[in-house]
């Protein structure tokens, strides 16, 4: 894997179509789907902080990037992705226990 399943930590994610294939969301039966992002398109991650905000509403994309296939033709092209992390202002209360900036404390 080029980066093993997870979710942001932000409030949403904007991903910008990078430079190869490989990004895979997963969906709520636990299947994984390939993303394809043309070059004047956007993917857009929901968060944990849109999770706790909304109270599981907009639950967080579980997504992950897997390598291409090693007898392909991608097998060593670098694949270059520029993440946007829409974060909320500090003092925005986001549950009951949590503030944007508590939550970013506890994660980091």
């Amino acid at each position: 894997l080029r980066s093993a399943p997870h979710e942001d930590i932000d409030l949403l994610t904007l991903l910008p179509a990078a430079s190869a294939p490989g990004l895979q969301a997963k969906d709520l039966q636990g299947n994984w789907h390939p993303i394809k992002c043309a070059p004047d398109e956007l993917a857009i991650n929901a968060g944990d902080m849109l999770q706790m905000a909304t109270k599981g509403y907009y639950p967080s994309t579980t997504h992950q990037v897997v390598n291409p296939p090693s007898d392909g033709p991608e097998a060593f092209k670098p694949r270059y992705s520029m993440p946007f992390f829409l974060h909320a202002k500090p003092d925005v209360r986001l549950s009951e226990t949590h503030t944007a900036r508590s939550y970013l404390v506890e994660c980091l």
